[in-house]
């Protein structure tokens, strides 16, 4: 859903939520929370620069191939992805930064279909790494990459566009029989023509509960209970769709993108601006260390990085007032030199097997069935953890934030600035 964007680092991405960590008594936890409604992209994400692509819109229709696909193997593949976000053994497991075969299941890929991967962790931000092509896609041209991953805002701009080829479904058949049901129908992709999702994952509430405790805060269960702890103990993520689409959900708005008005924006920003005015700042992964360092007691935050990197008192919560919910999915670029061998990669990683290969390093949403049944025994927190494989009854109740309308994208862009600083 949204620009996770050039504030993660790669020690210590949201890429990496919940990798290694122990779930004991998280779901439990967990358990306790789902009274509540929740919610990417996108992120879920930061706001687009103003001069992103043109949001989706009815007049602007996809372009398909012009013809169909030779199916014959070329390479290599080139494939860009962020950080942290493939499965990895040895030093790069490690380290979390993908080396030349490091990943199990790109050279398993290779071997299956002999031929060689190009893979880079080149994604750092939805904006600026579109910027890198858009003047290729514009020329209608090849943009050297065969395969990208980019949230949904960012995605749905490069599909309305035309900009993306059209996947010939006969080629990904697992993608077909093992996408979930609830990333199915996708509002500017409804038949997956022109995308698959990568992974998925939620932004909430993270707090430390012995903090709170010690200063006599009770707990939030609420996006508005953050108004009541001090503001320079409170942060903000620095993606403006995740900090503004759960503003908007205190103040009973659907953070819907499609719907979201400018007076809508102008009321987010000015709710937030007195917490700003109190010492509130902005910032990605960085709660982590605050967190730890007990400067932050409460915060706006992604799914499972306190349960993977937090301490014991660290805790994840759904508001009441709702969760968001964004995808990064993989798109083949217009032109591509490689599109055959793309929609085998893309149909490679829906394989229940491979897809549980890169879960149990990866530990975002899963998109593919039958992933979970295969990591029940060897990796029993994984499989039965809901942040990875959420129940339908938490799915149904998570809120996306969508693409807005190019001159919305921009006052979108101009409030969160204003508001953050940044």
């Amino acid at each position: 859903m949204i620009d996770r964007d050039a504030r993660e680092t790669p020690g210590l991405s949201r890429r990496r939520f919940l990798q290694g960590s122990a779930m004991a008594g998280f779901a439990a936890f967990l358990a306790a929370c789902t009274g509540t409604k929740t919610g990417a992209s996108t992120p879920p994400s930061t706001a687009a620069s103003a001069s992103a692509p043109a949001a989706a819109s009815a007049s602007v229709e996809p372009t398909a191939s012009v013809a169909a696909t030779p199916k014959v193997v070329t390479g290599p593949l080139k494939f860009a992805n962020w950080p942290a976000y493939i499965d990895l053994a040895g030093k790069a497991g490690d380290e979390g930064v993908y080396a030349p075969g490091s990943s199990p299941s790109l050279e398993e890929f290779k071997k299956q279909f002999k031929v060689d991967v190009d893979y880079e962790e080149k994604i750092g931000d939805n904006s600026a790494f579109v910027e890198t092509i858009k003047p290729a896609l514009v020329g209608k041209l090849p943009t050297g990459w065969d395969l990208v991953v980019l949230t949904d805002w960012m995605a749905s701009k490069i599909v309305a566009n035309g900009w993306a080829e059209k996947i010939d479904q006969a080629n990904v058949p697992n993608c077909v029989a093992n996408i979930r049901d609830a990333l199915k129908g996708s509002s500017w992709d409804a038949t997956n023509d022109y995308h698959y999702p990568w992974q998925s994952g939620m932004t909430g509430i993270g707090f430390n509960a012995k903090t709170l405790k010690a200063n006599n805060i009770k707990e939030p269960t609420k996006i508005a209970d953050l108004w009541n702890i001090p503001s320079d103990k409170v942060t903000f993520l620095s993606e403006a769709r995740d900090t503004f689409g759960l503003v908007l959900l205190k103040l009973g708005v659907n953070a819907d993108g499609a719907t979201t008005t400018p007076e809508q924006l102008q009321q987010a920003a000015a709710d937030i601006q007195p917490l700003v005015d109190g010492g509130l700042r902005f910032t990605g992964n960085e709660y982590l260390q605050d967190f730890g360092q007990k400067k932050v007691w409460a915060a706006f935050v992604w799914s499972g990085d306190l349960a993977s990197s937090g301490g014991p008192d660290d805790k994840f919560v759904f508001p009441e007032e709702g969760t968001l919910i964004w995808t990064d999915n993989m798109l083949i670029p217009k032109g591509a030199k490689n599109k055959y061998t793309a929609e085998l990669m893309i149909d490679f990683v829906y394989t229940p097997e491979i897809a549980a290969q890169i879960e149990a390093w990866v530990n975002y949403i899963c998109p593919v069935k039958g992933a979970q049944e295969l990591l029940v025994k060897d990796s029993p927190d994984i499989a039965n953890n809901p942040l990875i494989f959420p129940p339908d009854d938490i799915l149904a109740k998570l809120k996306i934030f969508k693409s807005l309308t190019e001159d919305d994208e921009t006052y979108f862009n101009t409030q969160f600035q204003a508001v953050s600083g940044q």
